[in-house]
C-alpha cells in the first residue's frame, strides 16, 4: 500500500488516540482485566498527553497516511534505557502501531524505516524498544530488521504483568 510517512502535527491527535487505543486493546484486551486496559488506554492515549508530547517534542511521532486517512503511527522517544544500553546514546521506540486491515501492508516497514533515519540523522547510536513475547509478527519485523533480543521483563498494564522482549540495534 502506497503512504507518506510524516512527522505528527496537532491535528493529528484524534488519529493517534483512536489507533493506539484499538490497536492496543486488539493486542491485550483478551490477557487484561477490563478495568487495567480502561485505565491504560485513558492515560496513555489521552488527546491532551499526546498533544502535549508533539508540542513540547518530548516525543516524536511519525504518521503514515494513504488514500484511507491514517493508519498507522510510531513514537520515538528518550527514555531510561535497559541496564545493557546504559552507556550507548539511544533512543526508545515505544509505539509502532497498524490498523487492522493494514497488517503485511509494509506500512510498519515504512514507518521503522522513518523511525530509523530520524533517529540516526539525531546522533543517536542505536534505537531500542519493548515488544510484547506473544506479538510474533512484530517480532519478526524487528528480527528481519536487525533488531536482536536483550531480555525478557514484565511490563505491567494496571495489575497485569506481562512478559515483553527488549530488543536493540544500531543505527548507521
Amino acid at each position: 500500500m502506497a503512504c507518506e510517512i510524516r512527522l505528527a502535527q496537532e491535528a493529528d491527535v484524534a488519529a493517534i488516540a483512536e489507533i493506539g487505543a484499538i490497536t492496543f486493546a486488539r493486542a491485550y484486551g483478551d490477557i487484561v482485566l477490563e478495568s487495567d486496559m480502561a485505565g491504560y488506554v485513558e492515560a496513555f492515549f489521552d488527546p491532551e498527553l499526546l498533544s502535549h508530547e508533539i508540542i513540547s517534542g518530548s516525543a516524536t511521532y511519525f504518521i503514515a497516511e494513504g488514500a484511507e486517512g491514517i493508519v498507522g503511527y510510531a513514537k520515538i522517544a528518550q527514555t531510561e534505557p535497559p541496564q545493557q544500553l546504559a552507556e550507548q546514546r539511544v533512543i526508545e521506540l515505544i509505539r509502532l502501531y497498524v490498523m487492522p486491515g493494514f497488517y503485511g501492508s509494509g506500512i510498519g516497514g515504512e514507518l521503522l524505516q522513518s523511525v530509523k533515519r530520524y533517529a540516526a540523522a539525531s546522533g543517536f547510536a542505536g534505537l531500542w524498544l519493548r515488544v510484547w513475547e506473544k506479538n510474533s509478527g512484530a517480532i519478526r519485523l524487528y528480527e528481519r530488521d536487525g533488531f536482536s533480543a536483550l531480555a525478557v521483563e514484565p511490563y505491567y498494564i494496571g495489575t497485569t504483568a506481562n512478559p515483553v522482549l527488549l530488543m536493540c540495534r544500531a543505527l548507521e
